[in-house]
């Protein structure tokens, strides 16, 4: 082909055109990759102060026009956005940057400074605020309060200019100590929207001489009583001034039931106004001393309650004179009268109780009986089961027609929830009853949750209960290790003490509640609630430390409390359920699933992979909670024990409350892989593998056996009703013996029952056996083939020296057992038994059961002394000698050990395992390779262990792969000729008294 040479310019010209044109695009998008990210901050509030560090004036970082230090500490290696941070080197010194100065800031402006920081390994560099002036305060920050997915995390701090002290200035930056480099981007300082005025009222009692002393005659009383007891004859006439209103007349008499209220001159009031008077909209209200509802935190909780329409009364604080004396600075709180709920735009009804009259007359009879209340099972009149339903202003309410039948529809709907005759929707605003829980978690602030200190507001509207919230705190309160959920529609959880627990055996209820909780502890929902408090918060805060100096509350500790609860709302993948192959039949497998989270979990569907759903159920399968398990969720938030009193006798709860983890079965299509699920009020989905195993095809040999179960005329006992008696002498039996259901089987003393030639004893009813010292009841195997096994006993089984001596394990159509006697889903409780020279496995394996050892004997068994299979009980003052393996071994089990001895034995004195919690208390373990423990997410509680002449003493691992690391808390101890004293594996932890191992 000939081109011209002016089709060949042309051809160049557009050539080049055309490259010109991809070197402008290419620059143009270099250009824009280049090109800083956009400020996270946009449309930022009046008054708000920003740098990203990516402007430079003068040699200082500049933005907006104003100042923030040295440009030198600039840096492109990393940021948070924009092309800069700034830096602060390792230097060996303290190290200084992004300063910000405000002169002459307005009092009683809040403030919020927040700064990204670049995760570093030593967690160093800190936030600081410094404000200048008379008795100004200094804030630093070093804990995040949020983190991205680019390993930046967020500072945080709130601050408040302060009334009556001269602040010139205030001052925000950074700082490390130069040790670590540190990284830091975009300095923000907010200016807190909202009223940080707060100007507290004086108010002024006026008392006459015998008013006077008539009230320190009834506290005289009270202070003698224990507890403070008032009735209408109480009330002395007293006259109220407040700060615009004048002399007003009202009725007054001591308040509160325990003697905190009647401290030194600072005494509790209930207050009635009279005649036409309120105070503040006020009929009649409290007066305390802050510390009663512990300050500011009562404060917030009702705040919170306030912003979601939560009924609470109205609460906060004055200074009180009394006859021109002042009394320092109260707490005035509302009390339950029609005012209440019309303030609160509801229209009047009745306000109700359970009355607390007999609880506390149980109390005082305790206090002058042996001067003290004691815990455990309480006094009829302290249950709630037995108090009276009763209204405020009763009276006034059965006066009024209207209103007497409002009292009669609210007083059935109290019974229905004390009763359960009814679901909770049906009673209350679920919306309000469950934002009413869920913001008590949130807070900590459990106080008012107590059946006798419930208020309820009958709503004529909706014919329905709603909860008035107050007193949330009775002190500082408590380390906080679980949520009022956990554990809900598991009926194991329910506990006779809180009449609120049967809300959670409700599906809709918890629902709703799970949602409220998720919604409310989240962080966004949680910061934008205390930035709203924080400048009220901040005055009142002020006002309060002028007479409580040593309440240094931290505003973030909600946030810190909230997000805690957050956290225990989802579940983990492939973690939280278990789900394992039963069988398969056709183009369906069925699956034994298991919930391992603290809250049910709804399973939605499943699929060939964990990215999406293929099918979806018709109906999510709900799957109860597991019930929360304690000694764990005290490690989960603490890193170690830290006073042990704090965990006496919680040993007694996870027995009574614990239980073994249920299996429910689900069919799924055969190419299933996964199963999905979701915490029921949350919409996050989660996946979980579905296990495989062969499937079984025809009768198992149990079944077969259950079919052989029936009583047969010659046999070596007496059928008397439904008593099966096996009396006094010896019975040889050389063939299967199957007890049927329904009855009772009675081994009286000197009983004798020889099992040979693979004669089994295999019960499905309860088994009585009472021997005595002399004449012991003994169930033997002389050629070592027989077995003793107790099935699915509706009944506890009870045995008193007994003597098992040379029996086997129980092997039939492929049915195999472990133990040598065994008890399946069947209590039992064993008293002076003995297990010695068996054959099998385990001596005793229990199983799904729950048990009571006590002064038993196992020796000279191949393996373990005692096995536990997901049951719980205790084992008291037993002897465990010359087991092949362990001396007791526990997989999915709550169990408490005290006063037990473990001797030669093979391997472990004590193994926990597969999620169990024990605790193992005055015990001796002498001559074992390893003297305990713990493996597979266990949690072994250890006090007066002596452990003498072992290989090694305490030892934590994970064994299987589905689980996780293990826990050992050990009290105290003593250890001699133990030749290495711990071994701890990774995931592990030990806590040795005040050390921790991990």
């Amino acid at each position: 082909m000939i081109i011209s040479d002016r089709s060949a310019k042309k051809q160049r010209k557009a050539l080049g055109f055309i490259f010109g044109a991809l070197a402008a695009l290419v620059a143009a998008l270099l250009a824009f990759t280049a090109w800083p990210t956009a400020a996270p901050y946009k449309n930022l509030p009046e008054g708000s102060v920003f740098c990203g560090a990516e402007q430079v004036r003068g040699g200082q970082l500049f933005a907006n026009g104003l100042k923030f230090g040295s440009a030198s500490l600039r840096s492109d290696v990393q940021a948070h956005s924009g092309q800069y941070s700034c830096y602060l080197p390792a230097a060996g010194k303290a190290q200084y940057g992004f300063a910000y100065q405000m002169d002459k800031p307005e009092p009683g402006t809040a403030y919020k400074a927040s700064v990204w920081r670049l995760k570093n390994a030593y967690n160093t560099g800190l936030l600081a605020v410094k404000l200048e002036g008379e008795d100004a305060p200094y804030y630093q920050q070093n804990t995040a309060v949020t983190s991205d997915d680019k390993g930046w995390e967020k500072l945080e701090i709130r601050f408040f200019i302060p009334y009556g002290k001269k602040v010139g200035r205030f001052s925000v930056y950074v700082y490390a100590e130069g040790h670590t480099e540190v990284f830091f981007d975009d300095l923000l300082i907010e200016q807190l929207p909202g009223a940080g005025a707060f100007h507290p009222e004086v108010l002024n009692l006026y008392l006459k001489k015998e008013s006077l002393e008539a009230l320190r005659k009834k506290r005289a009383t009270a202070l003698q009583a224990g507890i403070l007891e008032t009735d209408d004859g109480d009330w002395v006439e007293a006259t109220l001034e407040g700060d615009s209103t004048g002399l007003m007349d009202i009725e007054l008499r001591l308040k509160g039931d325990w003697l905190d209220h009647l401290r030194g001159d600072k005494w509790s009031f209930r207050v009635k106004m009279k005649g036409p008077y309120a105070w503040r909209r006020m009929r009649a209200f409290s007066l305390h001393t802050p510390l009663a509802r512990y300050f500011l935190h009562e404060w917030v909780l009702h705040q919170l309650w306030e912003r979601e329409d939560v009924l609470t009364t109205r609460y906060d604080f004055i200074e009180l004179r009394l006859n021109g004396e002042s009394l320092g600075i109260y707490a005035y709180e509302e009390h339950f009268e029609k005012q209440l709920v019309e303030y609160r735009q509801r229209r009047e009804g009745p306000i109700l109780k359970f009355s607390e009259d007999g609880f506390w007359m149980a109390i005082k009879r305790q206090l002058s009986h042996h001067g003290f209340v004691k815990g455990g099972p309480t006094h009829a009149p302290m249950d709630w089961h037995n108090a009276d339903i009763q209204a405020f202003k009763e009276s006034n309410l059965e006066a009024n027609p209207t209103l007497a039948q409002e009292y009669e529809q609210a007083r059935r709907l109290m019974q229905q929830y004390r009763e359960g005759q009814a679901p909770p929707d049906e009673v209350f605003d679920l919306t309000r009853m469950t934002r009413y829980y869920a913001l008590c978690d949130i807070t900590n602030g459990y106080h008012g949750i107590a059946w006798h200190n419930q208020r309820f507001y009958y709503n004529p509207i909706t014919s329905k209960l709603e909860p008035i919230g107050f007193d949330g705190f009775g002190d500082k309160p408590e380390m906080r290790y679980t949520i009022l959920g956990e554990g809900a529609l598991n009926p194991a959880t329910l506990t006779a003490e809180n009449i609120f627990a049967a809300l959670f055996m409700d599906e809709a209820f918890t629902e709703a509640y799970i949602r409220e909780l998720y919604r409310l502890s989240s962080r966004d929902y949680l910061s934008a609630a205390l930035d709203s408090l924080y400048p009220a918060w901040a005055a009142r805060l002020a006002f309060l430390q002028m007479e409580f100096p040593d309440y240094q509350p931290d505003l973030n500790e909600f946030l810190t409390e909230g997000q805690f609860a957050h956290s225990l709302l989802l579940p983990y993948n492939g973690q939280s359920l278990l789900a394992y192959t039963q069988n398969q039949k056709g183009a369906e497998k069925r699956l034994q699933v298991q919930n391992r989270h603290n809250l049910p979990l709804e399973v939605v569907g499943y699929g060939l992979s964990k990215k999406k759903i293929d099918t979806s159920l018709p109906e999510p399968l709900l799957l109860p909670a597991s019930t929360p398990r304690r000694y764990w969720a005290r490690l989960q938030r603490d890193s170690m024990i830290r006073n042990y009193s704090s965990i006496r006798f919680l040993e007694e709860s996870a027995l009574q409350n614990q239980a073994a983890p249920e299996y429910y079965q689900l069919d799924v299509g055969l190419t299933a892989k996964y199963l999905f699920f979701r915490v029921p009020g949350t919409d996050s989905i989660f996946h979980a593998p579905i296990q495989r195993s062969a499937p079984p095809e025809g009768d198992t040999g149990a079944q077969k056996l259950r079919r052989q179960a029936k009583l047969h005329a010659g046999g070596p006992y007496r059928l008397e009703g439904q008593r099966i008696i096996f009396p006094a002498g010896q019975h040889r039996v050389r063939e299967n013996m199957i007890l049927p259901e329904g009855y009772l089987a009675v081994f009286e003393a000197g009983a004798i029952l020889s099992l040979e030639q693979g004669a089994h004893f295999i019960s499905f009813s309860p088994v009585q056996a009472y021997g005595t010292e002399e004449q012991p009841v003994q169930i033997n195997s002389p050629d070592g083939s027989g077995s003793f096994t107790v099935l699915k006993a509706q009944e506890y089984s009870s045995l008193k020296n007994v003597v098992f001596e040379g029996l086997n394990t129980l092997q039939s159509g492929g049915w195999q057992l472990t133990g040598a006697v065994t008890f399946y889903e069947s209590d039992v409780r064993l008293y002076r038994c003995t297990f010695r020279k068996n054959h099998s496995e385990d001596g005793l394996n229990i199983i799904r059961s729950e048990f009571e050892l006590r002064q038993c004997y196992f020796s000279d068994t191949p393996s373990d002394g005692f096995d536990s299979d997901f049951s719980r009980g205790t084992v008291d003052d037993c002897r465990f000698v010359r087991t092949g393996n362990d001396g007791l071994d526990f997989s999915g089990s709550i169990v408490n050990i005290s006063n037990c001895l473990m001797e030669s034995n093979g391997d472990k004195g004590v193994s926990v395992g597969e999620e169990s919690d024990v605790t193992l208390f005055d015990s001796s373990i002498k001559g074992s390779n390893i003297a305990v423990a713990s493996k597979d997410l266990s949690m072994l509680y250890i006090r007066g262990l002596k452990m003498e002449a072992c290989g090694q003493g305490f030892v934590a691992f994970q064994k299987k792969p589905e689980f996780g690391g293990s826990k050992i808390v050990v009290e105290s101890y003593e250890a001699k000729d133990v030749k290495r004293l711990y071994a701890i594996s990774e995931g592990c932890v030990l806590q040795l008294q005040d050390q921790l191992v991990q």
